[in-house]
C-alpha cells in the first residue's frame, strides 16, 4: 500500500529512540535492514548512486553487528532505505513472505532468506551477511507449507523476482526453500 501522504515530512533518525525497544524487534528491523541493503545493492534495477548507497549501508550495519554497537542501527537503517528504495529488494525479499505468511516476523525470515538467495546468487556479500546473522542468533527456519506450493507463490512474487541478478526458476526456488528448511545456508 503507497500513498503520498503516508510519507513523512521530517524523520529524526536518533538511536535515542532505540532505548526500551524488546531486542527481537531490534534483530528483526536490523536484519531487515542488512537485506535491503545487500539485497538492493543486487538488484538489476540499480544503479551507481543505490550501489553506493546500499554498500556503505551494510558495512555500517555488519560493523555494529560484529562490534555491538547498536547505536549505528539508525544510520545504516536510513542509508539502506534511500538505497533499496529506488531499486528494489530481490530473491529474498521474495522467499521470506511465505515464512511471513505463515506469522514468522520478516525480519527474522529474511535471516536465512537472504542468507540462502546470496549463495544462490553469488553475491558479494553472502559471506558477511551469513556471519553477521549468526551473530544475531536466529534460529533456523520451519515452512508448514507443501515446498512446491510455496514455491509457487514465490514464483508470482515478479515484483522481487524480476530485479534478481540472474533469473530464477521454479526449481531455484524449491532448492532454496529445500536448503532453508535443512539449515542449508
Amino acid at each position: 500500500m503507497r500513498e503520498d501522504r503516508f510519507l513523512a515530512d521530517m524523520a529524526v533518525v536518533d538511536s535515542y529512540f532505540m532505548d526500551g525497544t524488546p531486542d527481537q524487534v531490534l534483530k528483526n528491523s536490523v536484519c531487515d535492514a542488512c537485506a535491503q541493503a545487500t539485497e538492493g545493492y543486487d538488484s538489476k534495477l540499480g544503479n551507481d548512486l543505490t550501489r553506493t548507497l546500499c554498500k556503505q549501508a551494510f558495512e555500517i550495519l555488519y560493523d555494529a553487528i560484529m562490534n555491538n554497537k547498536p547505536e549505528n542501527y539508525p544510520y545504516g537503517s536510513m542509508l539502506s532505505g534511500m538505497g533499496f528504495g529506488n531499486c528494489s529488494t530481490t530473491l529474498g525479499h521474495a522467499l521470506s513472505y511465505v515464512f511471513s505468511n505463515e506469522g514468522v516476523p520478516h525480519g527474522y525470515s529474511l535471516s536465512s532468506c537472504t542468507t540462502v538467495a546470496h549463495k544462490h546468487n553469488k553475491s558479494i556479500f553472502y559471506d558477511r551477511f551469513k556471519e553477521a546473522m549468526a551473530k544475531l542468533g536466529f534460529d533456523k527456519l520451519v515452512l508448514k507449507a507443501d515446498v512446491s506450493e510455496a514455491a509457487d507463490t514465490v514464483m508470482t512474487d515478479r515484483g522481487h523476482l524480476d530485479p534478481n541478478p540472474i533469473p530464477i526458476s521454479k526449481e531455484d526456488v524449491i532448492k532454496c526453500l529445500q536448503d532453508i528448511k535443512s539449515g542449508n545456508l
